[in-house]
């Protein structure tokens, strides 16, 4: 089986959360290997982005939220005030292997589903390693992977590979509270936000 591929084209956008020290700084590709698609071996760096800001959100500030365990869903203020939304244009079309495609996984890979979201890096870091190192006639085949999110099923992420870091862009900085989708988000996950005087905001 082939490994199909995702396209996003020039002039698409993407969302990564950050913390607001980070603003107007480039964008970083992490090479620590202990993210989901990182490098296992550290000898290239992933940038993890979401198609929207509800999974980008998931898979950052609430992706150790004991969703069923606890009845109120939580976050404080001063957490939700250090966060912002870095808005990244597509300056040229990416190519993603596309591990969301049917039969991906287990024809290609041999994973099952269970691997997949596993909090157990080590089959998905190899899966990233061995896209990375996909060629024809020596040219990368991939910028990076397209993966179903864990926390916000069936939602899909990006983890951009470093060397595709010229054909994206920081457009804007945003301060969390101020992106047009957080109110939804809000009230579509039933999000409770608290100040250290109380309850400042809940949906149930």
């Amino acid at each position: 089986m082939t490994l199909p591929s995702f396209r996003i084209d020039a002039g698409g956008l993407l969302q990564h959360v950050s913390r607001v020290a980070y603003r107007n700084e480039p964008l970083h590709f992490g090479c620590n290997g202990v993210n989901r698609y990182d490098a296992p071996k550290r000898d290239f760096g992933v940038l993890y982005l979401g198609r929207d800001l509800a999974t980008a959100l998931m898979e950052s500030i609430f992706h150790q939220h004991r969703w069923l365990a606890d009845a109120t869903r939580l976050v404080m203020q001063q957490e939700i005030q250090r966060r912002m939304v870095r808005a990244v244009g597509v300056l040229e079309a990416l190519c993603l292997a596309d591990l969301t495609a049917t039969g991906v996984m287990a024809g290609v890979f041999g994973l099952n589903l269970e691997q997949l979201v596993a909090r157990d890096y080590a089959y998905t870091q190899q899966v990233s390693t061995q896209v990375h190192a996909m060629r024809k006639n020596g040219i990368p085949l991939f910028d990076g992977v397209l993966y179903p999110s864990r926390n916000n099923y069936p939602a899909q992420n990006v983890a951009l590979f470093d060397r595709a870091g010229k054909k994206v862009k920081v457009i804007a900085d945003i301060d969390l509270v101020e992106h047009v989708d957080w109110p939804r988000f809000v009230t579509d996950y039933r999000i409770a936000v608290a100040s250290d005087l109380g309850l400042t905001h809940q949906i149930r």
